[in-house]
């Protein structure tokens, strides 16, 4: 499929769509699925964080360029500002959660964060099961008026991501004793990240600035997503490079200034060595490629 028509002004793109509510929870009932199966609505992104239980049938998603098939029983994770296209099957049932940053009681990035790719987790059948009843322990506080809702709504969802990173720590192989002492800091690089990418590519200035030694840092990178730290900030430079060229109308040039190259030959040559195709083949590809 070729570039899309509706390439979006940068104004556009660096629009987040909003919930009226901190927490908004609703059923992907049969009325929904088929309207949703039948959308070949663009993708867009968002400044709440959404969670999308998938009960039956199956779904195909869309981030950033990259496309990913869901079974059922799959739990999706998609953090505030990735740009995403979530398409069920007509028989796809499931429970969609959605909430903002300021709801949670403390930050999650090993479930929320813009370093990594898809995050789909696979629960057995007994995790499922225990899901399900957060799922509907949060649907019944949901459905209450009182004036103390949302603190035992905030609560509820706070134990419900906390079985969430068992679940991600159990799939990542991960012990207690490998994550007790270097989440924080993990959480704090993500923050770092986020704030420094397009201006900063060295491993060694993240490092600098959380005060601990490369290795170390390094070392932490590797236990969280398997990749060194250099992998990941090239990672998350191609992930914004890709959103620029498939939803913005930036020339490539201008996207690799954006992004802190001072050559956009080199910028073109990272993206190609990670996605295998050049930013214009990209562009020229499109989403549905």
């Amino acid at each position: 499929m070729g570039r899309l028509n509706s390439t979006i002004e940068l104004q556009e793109y660096d629009r987040f769509d909003e919930i009226e509510k901190l927490l908004l929870l609703f059923e992907l009932d049969r009325e929904l699925a088929e309207q949703l199966s039948r959308s070949d609505s663009l993708p867009h992104r968002h400044a709440y964080h959404e969670i999308i239980w998938i009960r039956e049938g199956v779904a195909e998603h869309l981030l950033d360029g990259d496309r990913l098939r869901l079974p059922s029983g799959t739990l999706l994770i998609v953090p505030k500002g990735r740009i995403h296209r979530f398409h069920p099957s007509a028989e796809c049932r499931g429970t969609v959660m959605r909430f903002t940053e300021e709801f949670l009681l403390a930050p999650s990035p090993e479930l929320f964060s813009q370093i990594v790719g898809h995050r789909a987790l696979h629960p057995s059948e007994g995790q499922a099961a225990l899901m399900t009843s957060y799922f509907a322990l949060l649907r019944q506080e949901y459905e209450r008026e009182d004036p103390y809702q949302l603190q035992a709504l905030r609560y509820l969802l706070a134990a419900f991501i906390a079985r969430l990173k068992e679940l991600f720590l159990s799939e990542a192989r991960l012990t207690p004793p490998d994550f007790s002492d270097t989440l924080e800091l993990w959480s704090k690089l993500n923050q770092l990240v986020e704030r420094h990418f397009t201006r900063e590519h060295r491993a060694s200035f993240y490092a600098d600035a959380l005060m601990v030694s490369p290795r170390k840092l390094g070392r932490i990178a590797r236990l969280y997503t398997g990749k060194h730290l250099s992998e990941i900030i090239d990672e998350r430079l191609v992930t914004e490079a890709k959103r620029l060229l498939l939803y913005s109308g930036l020339s490539v040039k201008e996207i690799a200034v954006r992004l802190g190259f001072e050559e956009h030959s080199y910028f073109s040559r990272v993206f190609k060595k990670l996605t295998g195709k050049t930013p214009l083949e990209y562009r020229a590809a499109g989403p549905d490629a």
